[in-house]
């Protein structure tokens, strides 16, 4: 699974369960335009380490935000932390590890920390081919 699958399967998400909200990529920035509302998601980072020479863990976290301060619905929480806890990318589901509210300013977001381990497939080797068996004779010494 890659990265851009991981984000696009949260804008999914986002999208499918608030289709009354706008959902936009985050332009990066700390301090949204003020007529701006609806929901921004972003990857805030991502990490891959090796276990072991065929396994690795990836860490990716994101950030959503809520841009509309003054307009905060009550069910908002819930309601993120319901959708995030578990998706789906291309048809696998993945857990969040970790869901964490966070406030800076007026604006709330969640933090959502995805772990995930992988195994790198290793190239399939050559099957075994057959040997060619043929009679021969032996000659002896004498011959």
């Amino acid at each position: 699974m890659t990265t851009n699958q991981l984000t696009n399967a949260i804008a999914n998400t986002l999208t499918q369960h608030f289709p009354d909200i706008p959902v936009h990529p985050s332009n990066g920035g700390s301090t949204p335009a003020p007529d701006t509302q609806g929901l921004t998601y972003r990857l805030l980072s991502a990490k891959l380490t090796r276990e072991r020479s065929d396994r690795f863990v990836q860490f990716h976290t994101f950030e959503i935000c809520w841009l509309d301060a003054s307009n905060i619905p009550d069910t908002l929480p819930d309601r993120l932390c319901e959708a995030l806890e578990t998706i789906e990318v291309e048809g696998t589901p993945y857990r969040a590890t970790e869901l964490r509210w966070k406030t800076w300013g007026q604006i709330p977001k969640l933090l959502v920390y995805y772990t995930m381990r992988t195994t790198k497939v290793s190239e399939s080797a050559t099957p075994m081919q057959q040997l060619e068996q043929r009679p021969t004779t032996l000659k002896g010494a004498n011959e």
